[in-house]
């Protein structure tokens, strides 16, 4: 029995990490399928390598077009982040690039047009402390639009809100 639930968990890690968009110090590229947007968001942190391995999940958006762009970067290593898709459009992708010196990433964003996308809309509080795992998911009927992370030096980490907007059917 202690084998059977050894090899479950073994199994368990394994397949988590298989997961990762990214690995410590890598790139990071992400986007959803086309008529999906980002709906979860998990984070591993590794002390050894100051950095994170990111995956996301993704759900259908209603009356998402193909009319999408990726972000120029929208920070500076050590500095804060906050960034919003326009108006009617909602997050479908995430990428960015790790800096050993800085110990920090730079990051740009996937925004597609989407009318479905009502104003009532609202920013998240922190979904984690530094140096922490999480899992973050969109509430029900929500999509996501906005993220904001400000960066410590000696934690060599970020902290991270998003901001999230009601959609209807359209």
């Amino acid at each position: 029995m202690k084998k059977v639930a050894l090899f479950l968990f073994l199994t368990g890690l394994l397949g988590r990490a298989q997961g990762w968009q990214n690995n410590y110090d890598g790139p990071l590229n992400f986007n959803c399928p086309a008529g999906q947007s980002i709906s979860s968001i998990t984070s591993e942190n590794s002390n050894h390598h100051e950095d994170r391995r990111w995956d996301f999940g993704c759900q259908a958006t209603f009356g998402q077009s193909a009319e999408c762009y990726w972000t120029n970067y929208v920070n500076d290593f050590d500095q804060a982040l906050l960034f919003e898709c326009p108006a009617e459009h909602v997050m479908a992708g995430m990428s960015s690039y790790h800096n050993d010196y800085f110990e920090d990433r730079r990051w740009r964003f996937y925004c597609c047009r989407s009318p479905c996308v009502t104003k009532n809309c609202h920013w998240t509080s922190y979904v984690n402390s530094f140096d922490e795992y999480f899992t973050w998911t969109a509430p029900s009927s929500n999509v996501l639009v906005g993220a904001q992370s400000y960066h410590q030096n000696h934690e060599e980490d970020r902290r991270w809100r998003y901001k999230v907007c009601v959609q209807y059917r359209c």
